[in-house]
């Protein structure tokens, strides 16, 4: 679940300032504006973008004292300054108050573009490395089994980091917890939060605690931990191998789809929102039972999400034709989306390719 880069610029000329809102907009970043430099300091404050563009000459606060206050205040938010002054000693000043990079005025707007589109790159990869770490780390290595069923897991990173998350919880010899998520965003925070939820799910999922109830529990304790406009959706099941039953809450996930042995389609839906915006909201539960030779497929947006050189989706059709083909190996399933996402896009996603399978002997 990408989302685009948010800049900040702070920019005094009415002209200017439109000009570089429109051209940043046009290449689908997220702009915010601010016409002086203590609006636009708090705009920062606020807002955490990936890159300020800030003009040196501003009233009420210049850019030289916004760069000096956003390091004092620990942020290491990229900034490319815009001055008039293309005198060495100027520039000098704004890189030791903070500054990144600079453009002179007059600038072109190419070039322009050309250094945004640089420094977010450089900024990603610092933060790539990292969040990949994390996230490696989180997801489980050996998928649990219990007897009468096969469970099975894939999952194929992004250039950016997307956030997704899934784990399978062997609670007894009989009793699986399975789960799955996505964390809106990228990079290092959305790494993080994917951190925050993991150990949150383990902290309260059990045998006994029904999925209706750990949807509620995360989400009251997620909600105090994220920017606005942040949020995860999740889906959570309990899987019982003596009868078969599994019982699931959805907040606000991609549906994960059920395949029967005659080829019948049903898709879990029901529980909520997503988790992170509402603390005060309630899950509904859903209820089926299993049957020998059914499927039941998990997975994120970045599947159905993923596009092909014309821009078209890879979307649900695709993926449910998969789930009706016959059965192979107990793996197959999720190799297979996973090859058929990645084969569509040509291997060109811009999110994680994640797949969580149970299939019954």
């Amino acid at each position: 679940m990408a989302f685009p880069n948010c800049i900040v610029v702070i920019e005094d000329d009415p002209g200017i300032l439109r000009a570089l809102a429109d051209n940043l907009r046009f290449e689908s970043y997220d702009v915010l504006t601010a016409m002086d430099g203590e609006d636009g300091y708090h705009l920062v404050r606020e807002r955490h973008p990936d890159l300020i563009i800030l003009d040196l000459m501003l009233p009420r606060l210049n850019g030289y004292d916004v760069c000096r206050r956003i390091r004092r205040d620990g942020l290491s938010t990229p900034i490319l300054m815009l001055t008039a002054q293309d005198q060495e000693p100027n520039r000098i000043e704004g890189f030791d108050a903070g500054a990144d990079d600079y453009v002179t005025k007059p600038f072109s707007v190419k070039e322009l573009l050309g250094r945004v589109r640089a420094i977010l790159r450089r900024s990603d990869h610092q933060e790539l490395d990292e969040a990949r770490l994390i996230q490696e780390k989180l997801l489980p290595v050996d998928i649990p089994q219990i007897e009468g069923c096969h469970i099975s897991a894939a999952w194929r990173p992004a250039r950016i980091v997307g956030g997704d998350y899934f784990d399978v919880l062997r609670f007894d010899d009989q009793t699986v917890g399975l789960c799955i998520a996505d964390v809106s965003g990228k990079g290092l925070p959305a790494a993080l939060m994917m951190a925050n939820l993991q150990a949150t799910v383990k902290a309260y999922a059990s045998k006994h605690t029904n999925p209706r109830a750990l949807c509620e529990r995360v989400n009251q304790a997620m909600c105090g931990n994220f920017v606005d406009g942040k949020y995860i959706t999740f889906f959570y099941a309990l899987f019982s191998a003596g009868d078969k039953s599994l019982v699931y809450s959805n907040a606000g996930h991609n549906p994960p789809i059920l395949s029967g042995r005659d080829n019948s389609i049903v898709y879990l839906d029901r529980g909520g929102t997503v988790i992170g915006l509402f603390n005060d909201r309630h899950y509904e539960e859903g209820r089926v039972t299993l049957a020998s030779g059914d499927r039941l497929l998990l997975y994120t947006d970045g599947i159905t999400e993923a596009r092909n050189m014309d821009g078209q989706e890879f979307g649900d059709d695709r993926l449910v034709n998969l789930m009706t083909q016959p059965e192979g190996p107990g793996h197959a399933l999720t190799e297979n989306v996973i090859e058929a996402a990645t084969t569509f896009s040509r291997g060109n996603f811009e999110d994680d390719l994640t797949v969580l399978a149970l299939s019954i002997n």
